[in-house]
C-alpha cells in the first residue's frame, strides 16, 4: 500500500532505504500506548465537538479490534511503515474506510503523538524499577538485621581500616539504593507532563482539551509549551542519568560481592543458582551473574552517552535523529530492571561467613584509631596521641606482635620518647583496643557500626522503605484510574 504521510512526494522509499527509515521495531513495544493515546485523543475530539459521534464509535471499534489482534499475536508490520503510527492509521482507515478513519489524527501530529507513547513507557518502566529498588531494600535491610553484630573489616584504599559490622556494610548501599528511588520519583514526576495536543510544533486551530486527554492517560500536567512539548528529550536523557547512577551504585555492590565469593576473602558464598561452572576447570564456582552486573552498567551508560551525543547539536524543533532516542532508552529501562531483580535475588539467597569475617578482625590494626582516640582523653591532643599509636604500631610491627599483646608500658614509653610526657594509661588498654564486640560498643558517632545505631538504622529504613512503598502504589493507581476512565469513556461513547 502506499504510505499515509507521502502524498506530496512522486516516488516511494526503495526497500533498503525503508528498513534504514522504518521505526516499526522500536515502536512496537509502545503498540498498546499509540492505541490508547489514540482512543483518547478521539474521544476527546468528539466531546469537543470536532469528531462526530458515528465515526467515534466506528474509530474506537477498529482501533480495539487492533488491539486484540496484536495481544493475540496476528499482527506482522513491515518496513513499508514509516511506524507503528501510520500502521495503527492505515489498518483503521483500511476497516472503516477514509471518511471516518481519516479524522483520527485530526489535531495531533506524529510528533506529540510519538512522545505521549513514549512518556506512557517510560512511566511505567520508571514505576517498576523503582518497585524493583524497594524490593532490593527490603532482602538487603533483612540480611542486615541478620548481621548487625557481626564484626568484619571496613576497608579504605583496599586495607584495612576500622572495626565494623556486615550489617551496617550493608545499610551503606540500603541508602543508596533509597537514594536511587528518590531520584526515580523525581524523574518520573517530572516525565508525567503530556505532550499531546502540542502537534507538529506550533499547536492547532482546533478547540482540543489537552487537559482531557491528560485525564484519560494517566498524566498530572501537560507540557504547555508546544516548542517544548516535541523539541525536547531532557527527560528521557535525565531517565538514563538516574538509571546510570543507580546501575553504578550496583555496580560498585557487585564487585565486593564477586571479590568477597573468593577464595582469598570466603566472606561470603553465592548460591548455585546465580553462579556458574567452568568449561575445562572442574572445581570452579563462578560469580557470573554479579560480574555480568557490572558488565552491564557499561550498557546504561553507553545509552546516557548515546542520548546525549543524539541530542546536543540539534537545533530546536523536531528532527528524524530524535527517531534514534527510543532505543538507548528502551535497553537502559530492561538492562536495569533486570540487574536489580538478579542482584535481589543473589542477595537473597547467599551465605555469609561470619566467622570468616570475624577472623579477619585478629591480629589486624583497624583498631589503632581507637587507641588514638583512648590516649586523646589523656594528656595528649589527638595529633600528638595519633603519632605515639603509629610509633607503637610501628614497634609491635618490628617485634612480629599485635594490638592483642599490647601493653601500657609500650604505650607510655613511646610517648615519653616523643614529646617527653609521662601519660596514664590502663593495664587493660589490650581488651580495650583489640576485642571486636569492645570495641564496636565504645564506638559514640551516631550512624557509626555500634549494633545499636545499626539496629536503629535498620528500622527506620523498613519504615522509610514502607512509606515509599505508599507513595508508589498511590503513582500505580492513579495510572489504573486513569485506564479505568479510558475504558468507561469508551463505553459511554460507544453505548
Amino acid at each position: 500500500m502506499s504510505s499515509l504521510f507521502r502524498t506530496k512526494l512522486d516516488k516511494k522509499f526503495d526497500d533498503r532505504t525503508a528498513r534504514f527509515h522504518t521505526s516499526v521495531v522500536e515502536d512496537l513495544r509502545m503498540f498498546e500506548e499509540d492505541i490508547d493515546g489514540t482512543l483518547a485523543h478521539d474521544i476527546m475530539l468528539h466531546e469537543q465537538g470536532i469528531l462526530e459521534k458515528e465515526d467515534l464509535v466506528k474509530i474506537l471499534g477498529a482501533l480495539q479490534e487492533i488491539k486484540q489482534e496484536w495481544r493475540d499475536g496476528k499482527l506482522e508490520i513491515g518496513a513499508e511503515y514509516e511506524d507503528v503510527h501510520e500502521y495503527i492509521e492505515a489498518r483503521v482507515i483500511e476497516k472503516i474506510g477514509v471518511e471516518a478513519g481519516g479524522m483520527m489524527h485530526a489535531g495531533r501530529s506524529r510528533n506529540d503523538q510519538v512522545l505521549v507513547d513514549m512518556k506512557m513507557v517510560s512511566k511505567k518502566e520508571l514505576i517498576e524499577i523503582a518497585e524493583n529498588i524497594l524490593n532490593l531494600v527490603q532482602v538487603i535491610c533483612d540480611v542486615a538485621d541478620t548481621h548487625i553484630e557481626d564484626p568484619m573489616v571496613l576497608y579504605t584504599h583496599g586495607q584495612h581500616a576500622q572495626i565494623g559490622t556486615f550489617g551496617h556494610y550493608l545499610l551503606a548501599y540500603v541508602d543508596q539504593f533509597l537514594r536511587d528511588y528518590q531520584r526515580i520519583k523525581q524523574c518520573y514526576d517530572r516525565v508525567n507532563y503530556n505532550p499531546l495536543g502540542a502537534a507538529a510544533i506550533g499547536g492547532t486551530t482546533l478547540r482540543i482539551s489537552r487537559m482531557r486527554t491528560s485525564e484519560l492517560l494517566g498524566f498530572d500536567n501537560i507540557q504547555e509549551n508546544s516548542v517544548d512539548a516535541t523539541s525536547s528529550r531532557d527527560w528521557a536523557v535525565e531517565s538514563a542519568s538516574v538509571l546510570s547512577i543507580l546501575m553504578g551504585n550496583i555496580s560498585r555492590f557487585a564487585t565486593d560481592i564477586v571479590m568477597w565469593s573468593g577464595k582469598e576473602f570466603n566472606y561470603v558464598n553465592l548460591s548455585d543458582e546465580y553462579s556458574s561452572s567452568s568449561s575445562i576447570m572442574p572445581q570452579k564456582k563462578n560469580p557470573s551473574t554479579i560480574e555480568l552486573i557490572r558488565g552491564k552498567s557499561a550498557e546504561v551508560y553507553g545509552a546516557l552517552q548515546e542520548l546525549m551525543t543524539m541530542v546536543k547539536g540539534l537545533p530546536t524543533g523536531y528532527f528524524q535523529d530524535l527517531q534514534q532516542t527510543k532505543i538507548p532508552l528502551w535497553r537502559a529501562f530492561d538492562t536495569t530492571k533486570t540487574s536489580v531483580e538478579v542482584l535481589t535475588g543473589a542477595i537473597k539467597t547467599m551465605t555469609v561467613n561470619t566467622d570468616t569475617m570475624l577472623a579477619q578482625t585478629k591480629g589486624s590494626f583497624i583498631y589503632a584509631v581507637q587507641l588514638a582516640e583512648v590516649l586523646a582523653e589523656s594528656e595528649l591532643s589527638f595529633r600528638e596521641a595519633y603519632k605515639v599509636t603509629a610509633q607503637v604500631v610501628n614497634n609491635l610491627i618490628a617485634d612480629d606482635r599485635t594490638l592483642e599483646q599490647l601493653t601500657a608500658e609500650d604505650v607510655t614509653a613511646v610517648a615519653k620518647e616523643l614529646f617527653g610526657k609521662d601519660i596514664k594509661v590502663s593495664s587493660g588498654i589490650a581488651a580495650k583496643v583489640s576485642d571486636p564486640i569492645e570495641a564496636l560498643n565504645n564506638l559514640r558517632s551516631p550512624g557509626s557500626p555500634h549494633p545499636a545505631e545499626a539496629a536503629m538504622q535498620v528500622e527506620n529504613r523498613k519504615e522509610l522503605r514502607e512509606r515509599y512503598w505508599k507513595e508508589l502504589d498511590f503513582m500505580k493507581i492513579k495510572l489504573v484510574i486513569a485506564a479505568d476512565n479510558l475504558k468507561n469513556a469508551i463505553q459511554t461513547h460507544t453505548a
